[in-house]
């Protein structure tokens, strides 16, 4: 939806949600690693260990590829729901935070 120097925000699908994954939009992958690369994610005081995934689409010719920052952890966590306008926002550290937009 919308990226700036630190921070992604995006409006989660309901296959976001049942794949515990979020779509990182073309226009974001500079904020984050090559695919395949470890990322830390904070939910709330606690950190978790995610990846940046590829995933190779025909949604639209030529194929293509899609990238999604991949949580196991992610699911059933409070704001992690159809519809949420989660952030996505890097550390200083390097980690990033995950964080449901409200209002």
């Amino acid at each position: 939806m919308s990226v700036s120097r630190s921070t992604y925000r995006h409006r989660l699908s309901s296959e976001d949600v049942r794949k515990g994954r979020i779509l990182i939009t073309k226009d974001a992958w500079r904020l984050f690693p090559e695919p395949g690369a470890p990322v830390h994610l904070r939910i709330g005081a606690r950190r978790f260990d995610a990846e940046i995934q590829a995933e190779k689409c025909m949604c639209v010719p030529p194929e293509h590829e899609h990238y999604h920052l991949f949580c196991r952890d992610l699911k059933g966590q409070s704001g992690f729901k159809n519809g949420a306008l989660v952030v996505i926002a890097k550390d200083s550290d390097g980690g990033y935070r995950f964080v449901e937009e409200r209002g």
